[in-house]
């Protein structure tokens, strides 16, 4: 395909979110918070990053006709989840009160989880039942703040130190810079999982949400088939997560704010 029918096949959806993180930034900087400027671009060099990503590992792997397929997909994506998401980061952003920036804060934290159940591993073989969670740091434990998608179990309330080595290697990672990707527990399980086998879920993906210097929280999601998840949702979770982080910094950093974790809810979890 040639370079000019490249991007009319593919620049609109990746435009369209960053025209409107274009705008969202500019709101954000006549309120006073330059900072999600820098956070934003940051957001915006990971969906790049990804599409590229994406491309060259179907280049190696596939022929050109699964490329375009892969490349159509991960686009779409971006599409579908980048507008939502800097929309609501923007309603953040320009919030003049802390009872609006609390509940825009509350729609985005929802919206972001919610799009990350819906748009990771839809296009499993099998279809796989997925599950997104999100974790936020609160005095050295991770608590779980919303979740979205399996029901048939929910996650785990919370991963606090000191604990089992499962707990520290959570908080652990929620502190790092570091993905954990796990294609199946059964056969691939991390070092501290103690039980692997008895778990709802048999793949997941857990990505930081952290600013450069500030860490958040901890953005899972997982599926009950192995196998489920790709480096293409890996890329999508990253974005979600740094979305979630611009969210997070900007609140924290208002005037009157002391952030933090914020409610937790359900009531049977995973171990």
């Amino acid at each position: 395909m040639a370079d000019s029918q490249r991007w009319r096949h593919y620049g609109p959806p990746i435009a369209f979110p960053i025209i409107t993180a274009a705008a969202s930034a500019t709101a954000a900087g006549t309120h006073g918070t330059a900072r999600v400027l820098g956070l934003l671009t940051a957001i915006l060099g990971t969906a790049g990053t990804t599409v590229t990503a994406v491309r060259k590992e179907r280049r190696a792997a596939a022929s050109a006709a699964a490329v375009a397929t892969a490349e159509a997909v991960i686009t779409t994506r971006l599409n579908e989840a980048g507008a939502p998401l800097l929309e609501a980061l923007g309603t953040l952003t320009a919030a003049r009160t802390d009872e609006a920036r609390a509940a825009a804060l509350d729609v985005l934290i929802h919206r972001a989880v919610d799009i990350a159940h819906q748009q990771c591993g839809r296009r499993s073989r099998p279809p796989a039942a997925r599950r997104a969670v999100l974790y936020l740091l609160n005095d050295g434990r991770l608590e779980r703040r919303a979740y979205a998608g399996r029901q048939s179990n929910a996650p785990r309330r919370a991963f606090q130190q000191p604990g089992t080595a499962h707990d520290a290697e959570a908080v652990r990672l929620a502190h790092s810079e570091e993905v954990l990707f796990v294609d199946d527990l059964h056969t691939g399980p991390p070092p501290h999982f103690v039980d692997a086998r008895g778990r709802s879920y048999r793949s997941f993906i857990a990505v930081p949400v952290r600013t450069a210097d500030t860490p958040f929280g901890l953005l899972v999601l997982d599926a009950d088939q192995p196998n489920a998840l790709s480096p293409a949702d890996k890329g999508h979770l990253i974005l979600i997560a740094g979305v979630l982080a611009a969210g997070f910094a900007h609140d924290r950093n208002s005037p009157g704010q002391a952030w933090a974790a914020g409610p937790t809810f359900g009531s049977t979890s995973d171990p």
